[in-house]
């Protein structure tokens, strides 16, 4: 019997297993047997010590899209607030809770779902062995969904407030459970008061080439910011400005580390796009900026877990250590999704069997830690 010791060495170690007979050998790693021996992120790998926070192993999360998952009553009048949607070109629509959602219900039709409806369902989600909860994001913004940020130090009303929010928060300490928040710093809205496209007097950069807020975005040549993927309501932010890193991660009082502080003690964020979170309107120097995330976090709650949300691979961010874990949409949904649904990302026709589902599966996680694999 053979035996190897893995308590010395880098943080990661990577390792594989050599097969010798007389007349020839083979090599076993994560995706198997093979003639060829591993190149290094072939290999299995454990991270000796464990850095990433302990108590994420054994979480089962559940992902709420606060606006359809509970309402709660009696309502605050400013719950049921109508307003203008500047991006849809419309008043908002307030349902009433039991209508059916139907295809045309977009960014601009409400259910009236609010933090205090989670508050309730509280004990049917630790019955159902729920023991932690990812919210979509609950910051205020105009749209249904909130990806189009207004302010990111307050919580919209139409879920509750922020004092919705601590109740919530407070609820799920007293049972045990942890709180993990949506944070989009890739781009902010159109409305926030950095930016003010539609004239609400802040002095935001929009229109105002003196803002001092007029380095936190790129524009174009023609005066246009650079957005989100050709949504003109979602403008990039530019991490070279050094006052927008203050404010997002690096200062005492940053975004990402006042909602981890007392009173709100948050447990973690999930990073939006963060793959696409850069300089100049782009990606530029993403790695360090999403390590400088990370760092912001834990020099604020050790314990906090980052979670990144990537399109394609996330492999590199993952062995950079700058993220405690993805969403595997590359290494679980595509090959999920064509193994049931027979199409790809794009809906165009792919068929898979099992045995290619768990070998694209597989062959994903070859490489990465035994810890990042939860």
């Amino acid at each position: 019997m053979a035996g190897g010791d893995l308590s010395s060495g880098q943080p990661r170690r990577r390792y594989s297993f050599k097969l010798l007979w007389h007349d020839r050998q083979r090599w076993f790693t994560p995706q198997g047997f093979s003639r060829m021996p591993p190149a290094r992120l072939e290999q299995f790998a454990v991270d000796v010590p464990d850095i990433g926070p302990q108590w994420a192993a054994d979480q089962i999360f559940y992902q709420i899209f606060p606006d359809r998952f509970a309402r709660s009553l009696p309502r605050e009048a400013e719950q049921d607030h109508v307003y203008y949607h500047h991006a849809a070109g419309q008043e908002i629509i307030l349902r009433d809770w039991d209508e059916p959602v139907t295809a045309q219900a977009g960014g601009s039709t409400f259910y009236g779902g609010d933090l205090d409806g989670i508050s309730e369902k509280l004990p049917y989600l630790k019955k159902l062995g729920v023991t932690a909860l990812y919210l979509n994001p609950v910051f205020k913004a105009p749209s249904v969904h909130k990806y189009d940020t207004e302010d990111y130090r307050h919580v919209d009303p139409q879920f509750g407030g922020d004092g919705a929010l601590l109740r919530l928060r407070h609820n799920m300490q007293q049972l045990g459970m942890r709180l993990v928040l949506d944070g989009v710093f890739n781009h902010s809205g159109d409305s926030h008061a950095w930016f003010d496209r539609h004239n609400r007097g802040t002095g935001g950069a929009c229109h105002n080439p003196e803002s001092p807020w007029c380095d936190w975005y790129s524009f174009s040549d023609d005066g246009t910011a650079l957005d989100w993927l050709g949504y003109a309501s979602l403008p990039k932010l530019d991490y070279q400005s050094e006052s927008l890193v203050n404010e997002i991660y690096r200062g005492e009082d940053s975004i990402v580390r006042h909602w981890l502080k007392a009173p709100w003690n948050m447990d973690g964020w999930r990073l939006d796009v963060v793959h696409m979170l850069g300089e100049a309107g782009g990606a530029r120097n993403n790695l360090q900026h999403v390590a400088g995330i990370t760092e912001a976090a834990k020099e604020t709650q050790p314990e906090a877990y980052i979670v990144g949300e990537h399109f394609g691979d996330a492999r590199q961010w993952l062995q950079a250590d700058v993220e405690d874990a993805a969403m595997n949409y590359r290494g679980f949904t595509f090959p999920l999704w064509g193994f049931l649904a027979n199409t790809d990302i794009s809906y165009d026709p792919q068929q898979i069997d099992a045995q290619t589902c768990m070998a694209w599966m597989d062959n994903y996680r070859a490489g990465l830690s035994h810890q990042q694999q939860w």
